[in-house]
């Protein structure tokens, strides 16, 4: 069971009604409100996830993309606010804090724009939580063979680089929920998170 609020495993339905695996509708909401979620952490201002929000909620949409939407909306000003309070503002700390939010797809997106202008093991470490994303993002809708093909590569990437994550103080809980097909996945700790109660 996934471990956060919105998870469809703890009585929302929005990834019934909503799936961005088939449908082209349920995938521009979803990519179009991540990246500008994305955008309006860099800047610590909800102004752009807000603006996109409203545009598809104007739209004629229906109830699972309008319920996904919310719980979106929900959880982004959660993640803002946290990082507003704790003055978070390191990018690699902030992917914590949208990560423990559940905003899985979001965390893939954010740590995308780190990932690509690195190199070397700081890449392949980096590429390896990004396909961790991944697999809890395909558990949310039940894919199970893309679960188990990006939970192996995303150990293989783990497990080598592990030296170059040292902002997660807890990645070894990450692995081994991997290892073991855990759907309830970890909060990822950083004693900075802390200072915020995170």
């Amino acid at each position: 069971m996934i471990n956060h609020p919105g998870s469809p495993r703890q009585g929302n339905t929005f990834h019934k009604d909503f799936d961005p695996f088939n449908d082209r509708l349920s995938r521009d909401i979803r990519n179009t409100l991540s990246e500008a979620f994305v955008d309006s952490l860099a800047e610590m201002a909800p102004t752009g996830y807000q603006t996109v929000a409203a545009k598809w909620l104007a739209g004629k949409s229906a109830a699972g993309d309008i319920k996904y939407i919310q719980d979106r909306l929900l959880r982004y000003d959660r993640v803002l606010a946290q990082a507003t309070v704790t003055r978070l503002t390191d990018a690699l700390l902030q992917s914590l804090v949208i990560w423990n939010n559940g905003l899985f797809f979001e965390f893939h997106e954010h740590l995308e724009r780190i990932w690509q202008k690195t190199t070397g093991d700081e890449y392949q470490a980096l590429k390896g939580l990004i396909k961790a994303a991944g697999v809890y993002i395909h558990m949310e809708h039940n894919r199970q063979e893309a679960v188990k093909s990006l939970s192996i590569k995303s150990l293989n990437l783990l497990r080598r680089y592990s030296y170059r994550l040292t902002f997660i103080t807890n990645l070894d809980v990450l692995i081994k929920r991997l290892e073991n097909s855990d759907p309830v996945s970890p909060k990822l700790e950083n004693p900075a998170l802390r200072q915020g109660q995170l």
